[in-house]
């Protein structure tokens, strides 16, 4: 049973001083930056170099499978890996219980590389899955290739998707929180069904060239994760949700539609017509955004 304190009602302002709090502290995917490798290695040459190391690692290892099978659903299980050798040469290597995503990493020139992430459920989970951009309440284990642990996360704690290294966000829409949770005697929260996930990422859906905390440069990553709840965000409050504010589908949230040095997700009118997003963006209550000129821009988008 995961018990969790009652900040799950608090408003929106506390919620996010006490993410800020949180991430101050939270060193695996918040990095202090202590300096870069020089030179950058080329991305295609680095990306055959991390995929090389990631699959000898994915056939060589196996994790804890049989613990997760066994678990109740309110119970914690503790991620491990080791090695098929000895007596566990007859385990399940990773590489064949993963399944492969491709995600684009955007170099100083603008350039889309294409990365390959490798991607492990655990645990089904009882509720719906979060988005990339969503506020997500978990806990977390992260590790090199060596196996050593450089964070971790045993209590359950808020922060922003957006907030951390790619290959973490992307893992989200990979696992379903859990069902709601009961509210215990002494204030605090149980929650029942949470869903688990593991990634296994190259290092430019890591921190690539920088110096993170002991995370050495060019360092594949791994992150297993348990997600308990979460909140779809709305980061300026304009009534678009984050997610839908990535406008050309690339994940990096830059969209600018009105050019005015603000990105959609942060800009309160999108495309700068004196209107604010919130009233032009979905006026009737349809969930579909409105185009009142019928030219295939939506309204909030669209300054004519």
């Amino acid at each position: 049973m995961y018990l969790a304190p009652q900040i799950l009602s608090m408003n929106k302002l506390t919620f996010f001083l006490i993410i800020s709090v949180l991430l101050a502290g939270f060193t695996s995917c918040q990095p202090e930056q202590r300096g870069f490798a020089t030179p950058v290695r080329d991305y295609q040459d680095q990306r055959a170099v991390d995929s090389d190391s990631l699959r000898t690692f994915l056939e060589t290892r196996f994790y804890n499978y049989e613990d997760y099978q066994t678990a109740a659903t309110n119970e914690h299980v503790v991620f491990t890996i080791d090695t098929i050798k000895g007596d566990n040469a007859s385990k399940t290597p990773l590489i064949d219980q993963v399944s492969e995503i491709t995600l684009q990493v955007k170099d100083n020139d603008d350039v889309f590389h294409d990365h390959t992430a490798y991607i492990l459920p655990l645990r089904e989970g009882a509720g719906t899955s979060p988005t990339v951009a969503d506020s997500i309440f978990v806990t977390y284990k992260g590790m090199l290739l060596n196996l050593y642990e450089f964070d971790r996360s045993t209590s359950p704690i808020w922060f922003e998707s957006l907030s951390v290294v790619k290959g973490f966000r992307a893992l989200m829409p990979y696992i379903k929180k859990a069902a709601p949770p009961t509210v215990n005697a002494d204030g605090t929260y149980s929650f029942d069904g949470f869903g688990s996930a593991a990634v296994f990422m190259p290092s430019a859906l890591g921190y690539y060239n920088q110096l993170a905390g002991v995370i050495p440069e060019y360092s594949p990553l791994i992150f297993a994760v348990d997600l308990y709840t979460y909140n779809t965000t709305d980061h300026d409050g304009d009534s678009v949700p984050t997610h839908l504010e990535d406008v050309d589908g690339d994940s990096y949230f830059d969209d600018d539609t009105d050019n005015d040095g603000i990105p959609n997700y942060r800009d309160v009118d999108d495309d700068n017509d004196g209107v604010l997003t919130r009233n032009e963006y979905d006026t009737n209550g349809d969930s579909i955004p409105d185009d009142t000129d019928n030219d295939g821009t939506a309204d909030y988008l669209d300054n004519d």
